[in-house]
């Protein structure tokens, strides 16, 4: 086969792969993944679901972006994002209670939104983001006492 048709196949399937890539039909490869940069707000808990195993859970706290500056120049305060995850499977659990508060970290998760319906009349209903942990990295540690100190 000649170089000029190898590649003209090569390319028709890269051109069929990419169209089926923006196709408006659901895929089994749809997610919907987030990546977090910050830090622990607490140590991380080991709780047990109701089958009894256990599982992490462990909040990130982010820092939101600034808006853009007000008429008069002076840009808004930052504020601060909680970012509740939970990890499953003997070797989540084993690896994240390792870390500490403090801790800086990069967290890649997968996340659903559940609804919850309105239980009392004129109540709206409520939207909870659930964060599911995929891996972390420990970018920083936080200093210790002696170490802030010196």
């Amino acid at each position: 086969m000649s170089f000029v048709r190898s590649l003209a196949r090569t390319a028709s399937q890269a051109a069929r792969q990419q169209t089926a890539a923006f196709s408006t039909s659901t895929a089994a490869r749809d997610v919907a993944r987030i990546q977090l940069v910050g830090r622990l707000v607490a140590d991380p808990e080991v709780k047990a679901t109701r089958s009894g195993k256990d599982y992490v859970s462990y909040t990130v706290a982010t820092t939101d972006p600034v808006g853009p500056p007000a008429e008069d120049g002076s840009r808004p305060e930052p504020t601060t994002s909680y970012h509740r995850i939970f990890a499953f499977g003997e070797n989540s659990v084993q690896r994240l209670t390792k870390i500490t508060k403090g801790t800086q970290v990069l967290v890649d998760a997968d996340f659903r939104i559940s609804r919850t319906p309105a239980t009392e009349e004129g109540q709206l209903p409520r939207d909870q983001l659930l964060v599911q942990h995929r891996s972390i990295s420990v970018l920083s540690r936080p200093k210790t006492q002696s170490e802030a100190s010196a």
